[in-house]
C-alpha cells in the first residue's frame, strides 16, 4: 500500500489548513442548502401515529412536549435486525472516538500500522457538524438552528450562536 508521508506536526498542520479552505467552502454550500430547506412548503400530517413512550402510549403531538420542533430518528430495533433483541442496528448505534479534548470538540481519524498509531485527520468547529450531529438534524428542520448567522425567512426566531444549548434536564418549561 502506497501511504502518504509521515510529517512533522508543523507540516501536518499546514496540510490541514490547506484542506480546510475547501472544507469551509463545502460548509457554506451546506448552509445555503439548509437555508433553502427553511423555505420548503409544509404538509399537514393527518395520520394518527401512536408511540410507546416512557410514560406509556403517546401521540405524535405528545412527543413535542410543548416544544415547537421535533426530530424523530427511526432506530432499527426489531426482528430481522442483526443482533435483535440484545441490541439495535449497528449503524444506528455507531459513535466516533475522542482525542485532543483540549482542542474543544472535534472528530479525529487514526491509522494503526503495526504498533504505531497515526493521527491522519481532524475535523472540528463547524466542520464536524456533518458527522451526524444535532446541528445536522437542526439544519433539516423548518426553523433551523435559530442562530443569528443563518439565512432564514423574515421574522424567524434567532439567537447568538451556541447560546441555546442546554442539557436535557435544564430546559424546564421553555417552549
Amino acid at each position: 500500500m502506497n501511504m502518504p508521508p509521515i510529517v512533522s506536526p508543523q507540516e501536518w498542520e499546514a496540510a490541514r489548513e490547506e484542506l480546510l479552505v475547501k472544507e469551509k467552502a463545502l460548509t457554506r454550500a451546506r448552509d445555503a442548502l439548509a437555508a433553502e430547506r427553511r423555505r420548503m412548503p409544509r404538509m399537514a400530517v393527518e395520520k394518527e401515529y401512536r408511540f410507546d413512550g416512557p410514560n406509556g402510549p403517546a401521540s405524535l403531538r405528545d412527543l413535542f412536549e410543548g416544544r415547537r420542533q421535533l426530530v424523530v430518528y427511526r432506530f432499527f430495533f426489531e426482528p430481522g435486525v442483526a443482533g435483535w433483541p440484545e441490541h439495535g442496528c449497528g449503524g444506528c448505534s455507531f459513535l466516533a472516538a475522542d482525542f485532543g479534548v483540549d482542542e474543544w470538540h472535534g472528530t479525529n481519524a487514526f491509522l494503526r500500522d503495526g504498533d504505531r498509531i497515526y493521527r491522519t485527520y481532524l475535523v472540528n468547529s463547524r466542520g464536524d457538524e456533518a458527522m451526524g450531529s444535532t446541528w445536522s438534524y437542526l439544519d433539516l428542520t423548518a426553523l433551523g438552528r435559530q442562530e443569528e448567522w443563518e439565512d432564514s425567512p423574515e421574522g424567524y426566531p434567532q439567537t447568538p450562536p451556541y447560546q441555546w444549548w442546554n442539557l436535557h434536564d435544564e430546559y424546564g418549561d421553555a417552549a
